[in-house]
């Protein structure tokens, strides 16, 4: 059963690229896009020979991200069509903004941890899934996503046997990828807890990344030291907002210093682009998205 998966998801993505030659630019530049959505998450990734993913929608509510930030953008950009939606785990600040998205975008495949959830908005998540009759892939470590040209897409989390009893199921069990262009690597890290941490370390230096998205919003429950001792990233992203929780706090932001990591702070900078050629990577500002 997991092989009939692979070659589903893997024969998808084929058809996918085959058809984005025609329909996207050529450029050796992959570009990713970290959008202020206040205290939640949401990157916008578009590789380097055509397609592109979205990694989580940041939150709903009264000001929905989907609809002020990520639609906007994709308007902007002339984009019609995402290739592939993840959904890293179904809490309201990663799920709510995807809702609107989904719902005027037309979508290639859906990309979920698979942990059950009963919120109205990953009921509502699941809704349009179906009526949409979108390809919906639950995914789990030793999963890889392919079809993008010079990319690789490894699916390290959520494992097998899904974590129970700890601090935060849904956050441990949360979907993270690391995405290598060449010499270049990413690691979205959702909002992994000290659990996820401790068994990922397992991957041993695979892990090691130029840049990290940090996990949960820069949370005290997301700082493993063997963890982040293997990642060893030169750049972290933190995707906080204004928050009662103390996002992100002092204790990450030290353990960051400690390996003279570059921290990119959205609630400070505001929205965050890197650019790279897979040799190199460029930090942006939000001004460069207009």
């Amino acid at each position: 059963m997991k092989f009939s998966f692979r070659i589903i998801l893997i024969l998808s993505l084929v058809n996918l690229f085959v058809w984005g030659v025609f329909l996207w630019p050529r450029t050796p530049t992959m570009v990713v896009t970290f959008f202020d959505v206040g205290q939640g998450d949401s990157a916008f990734i578009t590789f380097p020979y055509g397609g592109n993913m979205l990694i989580d929608g940041g939150p709903g509510g009264e000001y929905n991200s989907g609809e002020r930030v990520i639609l906007p953008y994709l308007r902007r950009k002339g984009i019609r069509r995402i290739d592939v939606v993840a959904l890293t785990h179904p809490h309201a600040d990663h799920v709510g903004g995807l809702i609107p998205v989904m719902e005027r975008m037309k979508i290639g495949i859906v990309l979920d941890s698979g942990e059950p959830h009963t919120s109205f908005l990953y009921r509502q998540f699941l809704r349009l899934v179906d009526k949409k009759d979108i390809p919906f892939y639950i995914t789990h470590e030793g999963d890889e996503v392919t079809g993008f040209k010079n990319i690789k897409i490894l699916i390290l989390n959520p494992p097998l046997k899904s974590f129970t009893g700890t601090n935060s199921d849904l956050n441990n069990n949360s979907l993270v990828m690391k995405i290598i262009f060449n010499q270049i690597d990413f690691l979205f890290c959702a909002d992994i807890e000290l659990k996820a941490e401790e068994k990922l370390t397992g991957y041993g230096t695979l892990l090691t990344s130029e840049i990290i998205k940090v996990p949960h919003q820069g949370s005290f429950t997301s700082i493993y030291d063997p963890f982040l001792n293997l990642v060893n990233p030169q750049v972290g992203i933190i995707s906080c907002g204004r928050n009662q929780y103390g996002h992100p706090h002092s204790e990450t932001l030290k353990a960051y210093k400690k390996l003279d990591t570059k921290i990119y702070r959205i609630d400070r900078m505001g929205a965050i682009i890197v650019t790279s050629d897979g040799k190199s990577y460029r930090m942006l500002t939000k001004d460069m998205l207009m």
